[in-house]
């Protein structure tokens, strides 16, 4: 996809550049956003202490200056960050921008050293990053089942909407839906690798905690599935959120001063519980609800094969789903065929039901 680039391994969510002052004291002045050429008398300097130029997005020859607020180095006071762009790049990316610079000429537009500005409201670290992604600069590292993914992209992602710059939203969204499966072949391939990876962990006598550094996180995918108009996470997200307990929280257990359950150092996985809005959590604890209620209203043990003899006589049958598991040693071959073809069918129709249960669709 042009103008994005997506490379390198995982590291921390992005966080602002360090900028540099401009050289000199620049000046606003009110022109129009079509032409440089000055519409009304009225100008005004700001502090140059007050104005920092990007250190990287600032082009000498660019032909348009966008401004925002951004906080000083030590946060003690804010500032005008400037990026000296180029008006034909922003346009190809963004309708929004093309339009804006083709509206008719107008009186109280401001110029920036001699070239039109324009006052953003957006964060300086959310338009830096969709900056970068516009003039093909790596914008942050993605690696798969990166857990922080979510809350990496959803700034990108709402600028993306906001400014109508389409390729950036498809190819960050196939980025989320990749790490989230669609189809049960993909989630128990999914579950298969964790449960690899897992006794690999413990078998090494690492702490099974550590292999959520390589795991999609359910809440936050949640939060930026809802906000950003991505349903098409949200089943394998809250089916996922489903399995954890709240005791398992994602900041608290990793907290120096937390005292995490035992069970989490052994593998037990957590969530960023605080990402759950309340109309989700509903949706949660009505789709544990409903999917327990299917569960004993459609399972049903088969009877023994006429055929079964040994362990099959004895074996509890109405405990035999209880046990959740797909593992069926040492049962004759009738009855481990009957079984299995029943599960499998049972698990099927449950990822069928997924989005009726957690009231991702109309019932």
């Amino acid at each position: 996809m042009e103008g994005v680039a997506f490379t390198g391994s995982s590291g921390p969510p992005p966080t602002r550049s360090k900028y540099t002052k401009p050289p000199a004291a620049p000046v606003l002045r009110a022109t129009n956003l079509s032409s440089t050429s000055t519409v009304a008398t009225t100008t005004f300097a700001m502090n140059q202490g007050n104005i920092k130029h990007h250190e990287d997005l600032y082009f000498d020859d660019g032909n348009v200056a966008l401004v925002v607020m951004s906080r000083s180095d030590d946060g003690d006071s804010e500032e005008h960050l400037v990026f000296r762009l180029h008006r034909s790049v922003l346009a190809k990316h963004s309708p929004v921008f093309k339009d804006m610079f083709t509206m008719p000429p107008a009186a109280g537009a401001e110029l920036y050293e001699g070239v039109p500005l324009v006052r953003m409201t957006d964060s300086a670290s959310d338009l830096e990053a969709l900056l970068r992604a516009l003039y093909n600069q790596p914008v942050f590292s993605i690696k798969s089942l990166d857990p922080d993914t979510p809350l990496r992209v959803k700034p990108l992602l709402l600028l993306a909407d906001k400014y109508d710059i389409q390729h950036l939203r498809t190819l960050i969204v196939k980025r989320l839906e990749d790490d989230w499966p669609r189809s049960l072949l993909q989630w128990d391939s999914l579950e298969a690798d964790i449960a690899g990876r897992l006794e690999s962990y413990r078998a090494h006598g690492l702490a099974g905690c550590e292999l959520e550094d390589d795991f999609p996180e359910p809440g936050s995918a949640i939060e930026v599935a809802r906000q950003c108009n991505i349903p098409s996470i949200l089943p394998a997200a809250f089916y996922n959120l489903s399995r954890l307990s709240i005791e398992f929280d994602w900041d608290n257990v990793r907290d120096p001063y937390s005292d995490p359950p035992e069970d989490w150092y052994s593998g037990t996985r957590s969530a960023r519980w605080s990402c759950i809005a309340r109309e989700d959590f509903v949706c949660l604890l009505q789709g544990r609800a409903r999917l327990a209620k299917y569960l004993d209203e459609e399972l049903r043990p088969p009877y023994p094969s006429h055929h079964a003899k040994g362990v099959c006589k004895l074996v509890e049958w109405d405990d035999y789903c209880a046990k959740s598991t797909r593992h069926v040693e040492g049962l004759c071959m009738t009855c481990t065929l009957c079984i299995s073809d029943q599960i499998e069918k049972l698990r099927g129709e449950i990822w069928r039901r997924i989005p009726t249960f957690f009231r991702l669709v109309q019932d």
